[in-house]
């Protein structure tokens, strides 16, 4: 029996971990394979990752991986997965070589077939004819997708700035259209790029001291044009940060970036060169705690910023990044640099499709079925709203879930199972194996410290030999730590006294104390630390 079904493993009610099967009767395939930063980190976790065990487990009917393009929230899970399902990949050959960089950092290169594609390139898999379609969006090498399947034809929209011409001239109707939603719950206020450019212009002839300009490392023509930009003000360009110099580093290899190194100015030598005649492209965008904007504006940085400089945050604050970004605004603030950022001045242009251009996409393709991806459930209801709003459409429209079947059949689209499907967490060396008690544990000691309480006892005379002994550490400030001791120890000595009388063994003598403390704690303190009976018995 032919069938087609799609199976989002994540980047469905959520921004980031993008991940879609589509599985027919002759194979399967996955598009995009992308991680998600975790909004706060009191757990340590350093990256999300979907549970690709669905993937795994039926790798032998895998054909391919396809990736739309190279920003991380697509391709950043990909080492994961491929060290345990080495399946071919497709790619634009500069999302190909960033891919090929993080492999070799996982001693992964050379093990997996990258397969190169360009715009119009046609392959089958699967039993599928798949057309690769080029997109305009905020990095290069960006495909929308377009599948001729035996149920009709599938199109992912993939990330998208403007409609491609090419979606009205697709061979057939369009059974399913999988659309990014990022801006469909708000337009943005500033479109176009050139008037962009024009404004970090003014701010950069402006400007008495240096500038700082943060960008996402994959937006390779803002790179260009900031390049440009230095000079036409006669400044020297200094480029800050691992990801942005790798990126410089691959797309100057292929021919994408023109950049002299005479115009160029070395991290290490940028305190030589007047402040007037500098401009430094940095990464940082959305405050993540170690990029090199945030350690600028923590001061941790060789450059310090300083009174009469000038920075621009040309990038939009994903959802979630808010508290991380604000913080980061106002450290600069407070070295005297004056702080450019979307909600102040228009300074970015979006990489997303706006209303306008989703309504130009669907009225090309005229979809019998919408999934909206890429997006909180706010922002694919809105973009159900759009599909709604144009009479001329009757689209089913499927807000899905992660794991979900969603099986395509001739009265339209049902969902039919559920795959495994979850996040699993990245912590250093440790991926998928952190069980959520342990994060449990790590968020109770962040939010209330830690307190280990330790004696031992006579077996014999059911007396206490050594103790109890206390030790806290983050529960109370130094000035209150003896006085809460004292009051622990105390409420210890009574606990062990009365559970020992009732012949308590030591399990439930543990479990007993960690009560008790937990209360009194509770009722001095008003929370809780982690409580770590240790009670040994000679």
């Amino acid at each position: 029996m032919s069938y087609v079904r799609i199976i989002p493993l994540g980047g469905v009610r959520e921004f980031g971990l993008n991940s879609t099967v589509i599985e027919t009767s002759r194979g399967s395939i996955l598009i995009d394979a992308g991680l998600m930063f975790p909004k706060y980190t009191p757990t340590g976790i350093d990256q999300i990752i979907p549970d690709f065990t669905y993937i795994i487990q039926n790798q032998e009917a895998f054909q391919g991986i396809l990736l739309t393009h190279g920003h991380e929230d697509h391709i950043g899970a990909l080492p994961y997965l491929l060290r345990d399902a080495p399946i071919p990949v497709y790619g634009h050959p500069f999302t190909l070589e960033l891919l090929r960089r993080k492999l070799r950092e996982y001693e992964m290169d050379g093990k997996i077939n990258l397969v190169p594609v360009e715009h119009g390139k046609q392959i089958t898999l699967c039993g599928m004819d798949i057309e690769f379609t080029e997109v305009q969006h905020s990095t290069l090498g960006c495909f929308s997708l377009i599948f001729h399947t035996i149920q009709g034809t599938v199109v992912h929209s993939g990330d998208f700035r403007r409609a491609p011409k090419s979606y009205g001239t697709v061979d057939g109707s369009i059974r399913l259209f999988l659309c990014e939603s990022t801006n469909a719950a708000v337009e943005p206020k500033c479109t176009d790029e050139a008037k962009i450019l024009k404004n970090i212009d003014t701010i950069i002839k402006e400007t008495p001291g240096a500038v700082l300009v943060a960008t996402f490392s994959s937006h390779v023509k803002r790179i260009q044009a900031m390049y440009e930009l230095a000079l036409k003000n006669n400044r020297k360009l200094s480029i800050i940060g691992r990801s942005l110099n790798q990126v410089v580093d691959i797309a100057t290899e292929l021919n994408y970036l023109e950049l002299n190194p005479a115009d160029m100015i070395n991290p290490e030598m940028i305190s030589s060169v007047k402040r007037d005649k500098l401009l430094i492209l940095c990464t940082g965008t959305q405050g993540e705690g170690y990029s090199a904007l945030s350690l600028i504006a923590r001061g941790w940085h060789k450059f310090k910023v300083k009174t009469d400089d000038s920075v621009i945050i040309s990038a939009r604050i994903i959802p979630g990044n808010e508290i991380a970004i604000a913080r980061c605004i106002d450290q600069l603030i407070e070295f005297g640099a004056k702080v450019y950022y979307p909600d102040v001045a228009d300074i970015h242009a979006t990489g997303h499709a706006t209303h306008d251009e989703i309504h130009a996409a669907l009225k090309l393709l005229k979809p019998q079925i919408v999934m909206p991806i890429h997006g909180e459930l706010r922002h694919m209801k809105a973009l159900g709203e759009i599909v709604n709003s144009i009479p001329e459409l009757e689209s089913q429209v499927i807000y899905s879930r992660p794991g979900q079947i969603w099986t395509i059949q001739q009265d339209g689209m049902h969902l039919t199972d559920e795959a495994p499907h979850g996040k699993c967490f990245v912590d250093g060396q440790l991926t998928g194996d952190i069980q959520d008690v342990v994060l449990r544990d790590r968020r109770h000691i962040s939010a209330g410290g830690l307190l280990v309480a330790f004696a031992v006892i006579d077996g014999n005379t059911s007396g206490v030999v050594i103790g109890p002994d206390v030790m806290c550490k983050g529960v109370v400030p130094a000035s209150m730590e003896q006085e809460i001791i004292d009051a622990v120890k105390q409420k210890a000595q009574e606990t062990l006294k009365k559970g020992l009388q009732k012949e308590l063994d030591i399990p439930a003598l543990q479990t007993l104390l960690r009560e008790e403390l937990g209360l009194t704690l509770k009722a001095r303190l008003g929370k809780k630390p982690m409580i770590i009976p240790i009670i040994m018995e000679i």
